[in-house]
């Protein structure tokens, strides 16, 4: 067998698994039990927001007229994570006056998304919470729909008012997930019409893709067969492969 290292680089496509493993927690969470099901439900809550910006950000890169792509992806922390939804279709699009609609659906829900997002990455210290007593020791989170007359307690305390999914990460369900990954579909479909079928063309925004970098000058052809692959690296690498190929 020969000793030889040959080394492949992969570029991440952070959509890919992100939008995966959110999925694979939501069903998880749909099969658990318990407090397992609000904390597997979360996760895949911030994960399916997070794809979203994964998405943008390779978009970015990808598909940014040659004239301003450099200047853009250098400035690219310095872009909010709304603002770069609203760039790319006004500077890819072929479509005249090609923007999304930031009164209406999907927007809207996607605009209370990226809120909640901020609200779990850069947790407040003063973040509310209210819970209806079933006992002196027993209580479960206050349903927005039973708020008591007189309480002071407000809607927009418990959840988003728009896609009604709870403020309270304590009370987060699979329906709340789904909820959020029903938007992210529809935000990702919405740009894809913008950009004239790019994203899903040839499965781009599911594909990665293996670049063969080591030795320099070497083929696929000239790395040896062998039935000892081991490790889920192996098995990784190989799926990363599986949808735009090795070069």
């Amino acid at each position: 067998m020969s000793s030889q290292p040959y080394v492949f680089k992969n570029i991440v496509n952070s959509f890919r698994y992100l939008y995966n493993d959110a999925d694979l927690l939501l069903q998880l969470a749909t099969k658990a039990e318990g407090f397992d099901k609000t904390q597997l439900s979360r996760t895949a809550l911030l994960l399916f927001v997070l794809s979203l910006e994964g998405l943008i950000n390779r978009v970015m890169d990808h598909f940014l007229p040659p004239r301003v792509h450099d200047f853009i992806v250098e400035r690219e922390e310095n872009l909010s994570f709304e603002d770069k939804w609203l760039l790319v279709p006004l500077m890819v699009s072929q479509i005249a006056d090609c923007q999304f609609d930031t009164s209406s659906y999907p927007w809207s829900h996607f605009a209370e998304l990226v809120r909640l997002r901020n609200d779990y990455v850069h947790p407040k210290h003063d973040r509310p919470a209210y819970y209806r007593a079933l006992s002196p020791h027993t209580w479960e989170p206050l349903d927005w729909k039973r708020i008591p007359v007189n309480s002071g307690i407000t809607e927009k305390e418990l959840i988003y008012r728009q896609t009604q999914i709870p403020k309270d990460p304590y009370a987060v369900l699979p329906e709340h997930v789904v909820k959020a990954k029903q938007i992210v579909d529809d935000m990702v479909t919405k740009l894809d019409a913008f950009l004239g079928g790019r994203l899903n063309a040839d499965k781009w925004r599911h594909s990665d893709s293996m670049k063969l970098v080591y030795p320099e000058g070497a083929k696929l052809t000239d790395i040896p067969n062998s039935d000892n692959t081991r490790g889920t690296t192996t098995t990784n690498a190989n799926n990363a492969s599986k949808n735009q190929g090795v070069a």
